[in-house]
């Protein structure tokens, strides 16, 4: 056995401790890769921190309190901290894993995420299981304790997290269910309008729920919920407003006004401004700067 940095490695073991906490909010406690002995278990045990294997190959149990979980390849199973557990391979056909040790302040909120709770310390990866065989590797080809290595370490942890999240949500998306989306409709929409003011010229409602990385339906229902109006209504409005505004302050001509607006055409530019305020572009800037109070 090579033993080198708190690396360790043999025919059918690959281990890595790490030494370095990154910060607070999410870091690397170990990870390793094994095929396991036809007697291996473990525990019972309490961890301090979330340990999750992914089994490659093979079987075993894990028992948690009263209760005793079959598993099997395709199958993730958690350590949760403070939880007793204990786990042990199927002698007839002992499991090959891979795990991940991490611990944070945002530890929980992320398993939380992935599906993966006190209640409920397993489910289905929903990916090929060599995906997260494949981040583990990476930590544990970089057990070097440099700067860079510690860096890229924790890029790979949070890709694991990422998969693992990632992979649950798919599992989760049906039209006959709950979006699984991340964030409150409070934050979706104000995002939103922040989005349009930015960039009202040149995009759709489309455009802004691809941004917002949510379904189109889910954002409607949600915009016109907290805004009591459409994407759409607000965004149409939104370039006219601009479009009047550039009408009272400026000298540019309609065209300039009506390709900032986002219409490459200005007879259908005119026409819809005509419809909102009742006076063509032309006659509303010849009104707006006839009137002592109008803002320029």
């Amino acid at each position: 056995m090579n033993i080198t940095n708190n690396y360790r490695i043999d025919a059918n073991f690959r281990h890595f401790q790490n030494a370095m906490k990154s910060n607070d909010e999410l870091y690397l406690v170990q990870c390793g890769i094994e095929q396991c002995r036809p007697d291996k278990s473990y525990g019972p045990v309490i961890r301090d921190a979330y340990h999750v294997h992914v089994i490659l190959d093979g079987s075993g149990w894990l028992e948690v309190k009263d209760t005793v979980y079959p598993l099997q390849r395709g199958h993730i199973f958690a350590s949760i901290p403070g939880v007793e557990h204990r786990y042990y391979a199927n002698p007839q056909n002992p499991w090959h894993y891979t795990w991940i040790s991490f611990a944070g302040t945002r530890a929980r909120e992320f398993m939380e995420k992935a599906g993966i709770t006190d209640k409920c310390p397993i489910r289905n990866t929903y990916v090929e299981p060599e995906q997260f065989l494949t981040l583990i590797e990476n930590i544990l080809n970089h057990y070097h304790l440099t700067i860079v290595n510690e860096l890229l370490r924790t890029s790979q942890l949070y890709e694991a997290l990422a998969l693992l999240i990632e992979s649950q949500n798919a599992r989760n998306h049906s039209p006959r269910k709950k979006e699984p989306y991340d964030y409150s409709p409070d934050i979706y929409v104000n995002t939103a309008v922040e989005y349009i003011h930015e960039h009202y010229n040149h995009i759709r409602v489309n455009d802004i729920a691809a941004y917002l990385g949510i379904s189109r339906y889910y954002f409607a229902h949600i915009f016109k919920e907290k805004l009591h109006i459409s994407p759409q209504e607000y965004l149409l409005s939104y370039r006219l407003e601009q479009s009047a505004r550039l009408l009272r302050s400026t000298e540019l001509s309609i065209r300039q006004i009506s390709e900032k607006a986002g219409y490459d055409n200005p007879l259908t530019f005119s026409k819809i401004f005509k419809n909102a305020y009742g006076l063509s572009p032309k006659y509303y800037r010849e009104k707006m700067r006839s009137e002592p109070n109008s803002d320029q």
